[in-house]
């Protein structure tokens, strides 16, 4: 059944979201005061992308229009995982490739990787 935000038209201001069938819509009568009610319509929040506002992931390089297309996404590329920059396992992975890249600066000769950084950041200006 259909859910209505419906608001007296009486003095008393009732205001009240109401499960009812669309039969029953028009027999509803204010709980509070017994007055007439109106049928409050609001805007409709969507959720998903749509053509309008298309979904756009930059770490694959994709934008979606419509959720079939980010669902056929997901379903041939299962082992592609999308995290948000706040997410644990974001962060955890990181952490990782931070580690590994601090560890391979230091076996190529260099202090830590801003070191690396900066020496081939030099190397370009020359």
């Amino acid at each position: 059944m259909p859910m209505y935000d419906f608001q007296c038209l009486g003095d008393c201001g009732y205001f009240s979201d109401v499960v009812l069938s669309l039969a029953e819509k028009d027999e509803v009568t204010c709980s509070s005061c017994g007055g007439s009610l109106r049928t409050v319509i609001r805007a409709v929040a969507t959720i998903g992308p749509m053509p309008s506002k298309p979904l756009v992931v930059n770490q694959v390089g994709k934008s979606f229009d419509s959720l079939a297309s980010w669902n056929k996404y997901q379903r041939e590329n299962p082992d592609v995982e999308i995290l948000s920059s706040s997410s644990d396992a974001w962060q955890k992975h990181k952490d990782t490739v931070r580690v590994k890249a601090e560890s391979k600066a230091k076996k190529a000769g260099f202090r830590d990787l801003e070191d690396r950084w900066a020496k081939s950041s030099d190397l370009k200006r020359v």
